[in-house]
Order: structure tokens, then sequence, then C-alpha cells
């Protein structure tokens, strides 16, 4: 029985080795059936969205922990952010909603399907993708992605509040 089980072990690793990687045109079917490269563009124009006010936070930290600046060096360097945020603002707007930077984005990660997946695994995806459970996840899974975070970010709050309580 011992002798079995190992064959058959061996046969099935055998096979997940000799699995055939993915091609290019099968993940880029899957892609296009999933909607990737909207999904792409939608992510890179909330990206230009938020990234301005990332960068203004960063700047502003940096320099009000700078240690080596005298007040009136943070105050300039402050005004210094303000002065330039709005440019950009702009320059990343514009770059980000470049239609090239999701050619290029798209272009880059078909090779990390192609890495992660055989082409059964493709295939199958794609089918699912779409089948109407499929069609269906794809219309739902943005919706419960947001109320997860939400849910989460209730969760995570009522937390910290709770241990601010605690540790007074």
């Amino acid at each position: 029985m011992k002798k079995i089980a190992f064959a058959a072990a061996v046969f099935a690793f055998a096979a997940a080795v000799h699995a055939a990687p993915a091609s290019e045109a099968s993940v880029r079917e899957l892609m296009e059936t999933t909607g990737a490269r909207a999904n792409m563009a939608v992510s890179l124009q909330n990206l230009a969205k938020t990234l301005p006010q990332i960068l203004r936070m960063r700047a502003e930290t940096m320099a009000r922990n700078n240690p080596k600046l005298s007040e009136e060096q943070r105050k300039a360097e402050l005004a210094t952010v303000e002065r330039r945020m709005p440019a950009i603002t702009i320059a990343l707007q514009k770059d980000l909603n470049d239609p090239k930077l999701v050619d290029e984005l798209y272009n880059q990660v078909v090779p990390l399907y192609t890495r992660h997946f055989t082409q059964d695994e493709v295939k199958a995806l794609t089918a699912f993708y779409r089948s109407p459970a499929g069609k269906k996840s794809l219309e739902v899974m943005p919706v419960l992605m947001g109320e997860s975070a939400q849910a989460a970010q209730k969760l995570v709050q009522e937390r910290a509040k709770r241990i601010v309580e605690q540790t007074k």
C-alpha cells in the first residue's frame, strides 16, 4: 500500500513539474475576460488622486521631523512643499492617466501570470470568468472589497479606541 501511495505521489509531482506554463496569449485572453485593462486604468486614476496627498504628507512630516532645521527653515520647507504641490499634482495626474502607462503595466503583468499559473489553470480561470458565476463575481467583488474594507476599518477603530482607553 505504501508503494502505491509513494508511486501516486511521485506521479502527481512529475505531472505538476511538467505542467505546461501558461502561454502569453491565454493570459491575455484571461485578462481581457476579467477586464484587467479597465481595472488597471481605474487603479492608476485613483492613485493619481491620492498620491499627491501622500507625497504632501510625507514631505511635511520630513520637514517637521528634521532636527537639523531651524523653525524658519522648517517653515520655508513647508512653504516650498505648498508652492510645488499644484505642479506636482498636475504632472502626476497627467502621467498616471496616460493610456500608455496602462499598456506598459498590462505588458508587465502578463509574465507574472505565466510564472504563477499553468496553461490548464488559465484556461479554467477564463472559463470560470465567462460563466454566470464568474461574471457575477467580477461585478460583485469590487463592492465586496469596499464593504470589507469599511468593516475592517470600523473594527480596527473600535479596537484602537478600546486600547487607548485601556492604556490611560
